[in-house]
């Protein structure tokens, strides 16, 4: 090799090498530095536990009658003391209406609750309410479940068979 290839040989690598370092952002050889994990996020805390919000109502028949003895159960969205958890969260809550048909619950209820009334003799109803706040408007009307007796088939027939006027 003579002196001017060896210098242009040179001349390249000195050029290709300060293109490599100026591309990886480096003026020269640095000091290796031992690469961390990013730190994790500052924990957050707990939610707080759902307040006791009141939930309360009537149950009536279609006649608008009160109807004491019925059941009223939360079937969804209760929380707290009143869930058991064995395996998984059983939360289902009762009471049963006053003779003026009237219920009430107070409890940790989350923001969408699911009721349910019933009674013998009627046909079960089930509502969904927002219980972020206290509710006292709920209003049931269950329907009769059993066919009407003879007398009133009777007499619906025997309606029937008279023109009307």
């Amino acid at each position: 090799m003579t002196n001017k290839t060896h210098v242009g040989f040179l001349l390249i690598s000195a050029t290709v090498l300060s293109v490599v370092l100026a591309a990886c952002g480096g003026d020269g050889p640095s000091t290796p530095t031992a690469l961390t994990a990013p730190a994790p996020p500052p924990p957050t805390a707990p939610s707080p536990p759902p307040a006791n919000i009141t939930i309360s109502g009537v149950v009536y028949d279609t006649a608008y009658r009160p109807l004491g003895g019925a059941r009223v159960e939360v079937t969804e969205g209760t929380a707290g003391d009143w869930c058991e958890y064995d395996p998984a969260p059983v939360c289902v809550v009762a009471v049963f209406t006053d003779d003026s048909g009237r219920f009430r619950f107070l409890g940790p209820f989350q923001s969408v609750t699911r009721l349910r009334a019933s009674m013998e003799g009627y046909l079960p109803a089930t509502l969904t309410v927002d219980s972020s706040t206290s509710n006292s408007a709920i209003e049931f009307r269950l329907e009769p479940s059993v066919a009407p007796g003879p007398l009133a088939t009777a007499l619906f027939n025997l309606s029937r068979s008279f023109p009307a006027s």
